[in-house]
């Protein structure tokens, strides 16, 4: 089943994600807060899902853009802001994948790009292509945020590091891609992009780890 079917079938069966992440709450109002024209700040999601991240942007005040497989998922994305009347927030919004939709966006045209464990959906190769063409879209002095499947959680060793888990938390929803620190630097890596911190998160149970997410961010310096 490739991703838009999976996605499609998964946000049309399942009430899900309604709300941001805290660690999406943490770095926009660390990074971006303090802006005096918070209207005059754009931020790119990859793989917006249902759009609880988004929302909760444009709610702060924010321009919001994003890409997503799932046509059910950008759908239920922009009737909650109809609703809430935040659709004049929403710049532009795309359904498809990320290597080739990202074409379709201003080069140097955003403050803010953000990943919440969207590109761990795809292999090694293809997510280093679309950061590539990701980071050509950031401001000089934009900020890169991205969240990663840690190695070391239950379910997260297999054949390579592009796989599907075969237990834990992460099961039925296809392959994914596990990092560890130095490998998520890597594939980050660029001469003008400023790690500004890599931090981990784990939950555990009773010895157990359950999940263990990486979170990246960098700055555009050049």
């Amino acid at each position: 089943m490739n991703k838009s079917v999976l996605w499609e079938e998964i946000f049309s069966k399942k009430e899900w994600g309604k709300y941001p992440s805290e660690s999406v709450i943490r770095f926009i109002a660390r990074n971006l807060y303090n802006v005096k024209d918070r209207n005059s700040i754009k931020i790119l999601e990859l793989g917006l899902g249902t759009g609880a991240n988004l929302w909760f942007c444009a709610r702060e005040g924010f321009k919001v853009s994003g890409i997503e497989w799932s046509k059910t998922g950008v759908e239920r994305f922009k009737a909650r802001m109809q609703d809430e009347k935040l659709s004049t927030q929403i710049e532009q919004i795309e359904i498809g994948d990320y290597l080739e939709k990202l074409d379709n966006f201003k080069d140097e045209s955003f403050d803010a790009v953000i990943d919440v464990a969207s590109l761990c959906c795809n292999d090694r190769e293809k997510t280093r292509q679309i950061f590539l063409k990701a980071f050509k879209k950031l401001k000089v002095g934009g900020k890169f945020f991205s969240t990663a499947l840690g190695r070391g959680a239950l379910g997260s060793l297999g054949e390579g590091d592009f796989f599907e888990p075969k237990e834990g938390i992460y099961t039925n929803v296809g392959k994914l891609r596990f990092d560890d620190e130095l490998s998520l630097k890597e594939l980050y890596a660029h001469s003008n992009l400023k790690c500004l911190s890599l931090s981990t998160q784990i939950l555990e149970n009773e010895g157990v780890v359950l999940d263990k997410i990486l979170i990246f961010e960098g700055l555009k310096n050049a």
